[in-house]
């Protein structure tokens, strides 16, 4: 199974698996030599305009066919993608169907178990506390790049696909009581070979989607034992839950401060903590960490709207003024928080979003680059924020992941062998949406 991970977050329900996010054909062909059950390849296409996009994946999935064609590896694809609804479809799994191998159908199956993301009767939702919110009652469905109205998938397939100016194709489902039928396996894979017949001479593009309801891991290991069975060929748009079940990886405790460090050499060190992501749940978690470790943390709070405004020289003071502070706190054992402004800078045009989004990573990204005292750790909170931290800033083009340290919230080891910033550093990659209000802070405290 081959991943292909719009943001770093998709490895939050995996562990012992391996990430590149450098797709050269040769990179790619030494993961498939390792005949493994399948990897990641971090794209970030969420935070590229729809066009760039385009050409980034066009030229992955060339490399990724060249590669499994000279290994003799047989593959399907995921285009793991957020649980809130929020990325590029149906670009990317309709480019997998004309790149790599025409397929009968599109699984969707957005549900994250971990961050309460389910679908019923074709409906997805968010848990917020103890409710169960439509998704797009919630500020994800607000997004500028990709914003949307609909919460009934059948209803959300057909505004995206009006959105590129394409037809959408016939839309289905898998419901709940199909799943959980006392022959079910049975029952869904015929249902998926007849489905998958009936659709395959409708349309030259991905002829069927498929919505697949579930609220838990044995609803979809239920899907995937019928999958199983078929011989229809599937792209998937999914969450991160998919992932890990159709890899059959179970759940591993949370990774223990111990484990994280009991090799380590930067004891004495303070860690960093980058906040890039603006959602209202980061906000909340940055306002807990700062009151919960208020004497062992510095914070040093980016102005969006100066960075924005800033010539490059100016904004070049700012990244080396704000490097010096961080190297500082490090070096000294104190813990460094470094965020942006929580005010929402937008455009009303979603590729003006993407660029002011852009502009502020790469600072964070300057900002890390610049800094030369090895931190214990790295948090990187936010999907496009840990992504850019983890290629631009850090130089990782090869990682592990070693499980969560949290629900939902996984840790890189970087390979020593592609020559990374530094080397071994355990690197958590926090959600934006992931956690509860208390989650970042608490971790803080005890990585400390």
């Amino acid at each position: 199974l081959v991943v292909l991970d719009d943001d770093p977050t998709g490895t939050q329900t995996v562990h012992g698996i391996s990430v590149v996010t450098t797709h050269s054909e040769s990179m790619l062909r030494t993961q498939l030599k390792r005949k493994e059950s399948g990897f990641f390849i971090l794209t970030n296409t969420r935070a590229l305009h729809h066009d760039q996009a385009k050409d980034l994946l066009q030229v992955i999935l060339i490399n990724l066919r060249a590669a499994a064609s000279k290994e003799g590896v047989e593959i399907e694809v995921v285009t793991r993608s957020d649980s809130c609804l929020r990325g590029h479809f149906p670009l990317e799994p309709d480019l997998v169907n004309r790149m790599i191998d025409p397929v009968d159908a599109c699984i969707l199956a957005p549900a994250f178990f971990e961050g309460g993301r389910i679908t019923v009767d074709d409906v997805h939702y968010v848990r917020e506390g103890a409710m169960l919110v439509p998704v797009a009652d919630t500020p994800f469905a607000k997004d500028k790049a990709f914003g949307f109205q609909s919460s009934n998938l059948r209803e959300w397939v057909v505004e995206k696909f009006k959105r590129e100016r394409k037809h959408a194709p016939e839309v289905t489902s898998i419901s709940l009581e199909e799943l959980r039928h006392p022959d079910a396996v049975s029952q869904i894979a015929s249902k998926l070979e007849r489905l998958s017949n009936s659709a395959a001479s409708a349309t030259v593009g991905i002829p069927l989607i498929i919505i697949l309801n579930a609220v838990n891991y044995n609803d979809m290991a239920t899907f995937i034992a019928a999958r199983a069975r078929t011989k229809a060929r599937f792209v998937y748009r999914s969450g991160a839950s998919l992932v890990s079940a159709y890899l059959g990886i179970g759940k591993s405790p949370p990774l223990s401060p111990k484990r994280l460090f009991e090799a380590s050499n930067t004891s004495s060190r303070g860690g960093l903590i980058i906040v890039g992501s603006y959602v209202p749940r980061t906000t909340a978690q940055l306002e807990h960490l700062l009151q919960k470790n208020v004497e062992t943390l510095k914070h040093i709070e980016l102005d969006v709207d100066e960075i924005l405004a800033a010539f490059p020289d100016q904004r070049i003071g700012i990244v080396r003024n704000c490097s010096h502070l961080v190297n500082d706190a490090i070096a000294g054992g104190v813990d460094v928080v470094v965020s942006t402004s929580r005010k929402l800078v937008s455009s009303d045009e979603p590729s003006e979003s993407l660029n002011m989004g852009k502009i502020i990573s790469e600072t964070l990204c300057d900002i890390t680059r610049l800094v030369e005292t090895k931190p214990r750790y790295i948090i990187a909170k936010g999907g496009i924020t840990s992504s850019d931290i983890a290629t631009k800033a850090l130089g990782i083009e090869k990682a592990t992941v070693l499980g969560q340290v949290a629900p939902g919230i996984p840790v890189w080891e970087s390979s020593d062998d592609c020559s990374p910033k530094w080397p071994g550093l355990p690197y958590v990659v926090f959600p934006g949406n992931t956690g509860e209000d208390v989650t970042l802070g608490d971790l803080v405290w005890a990585f400390r």
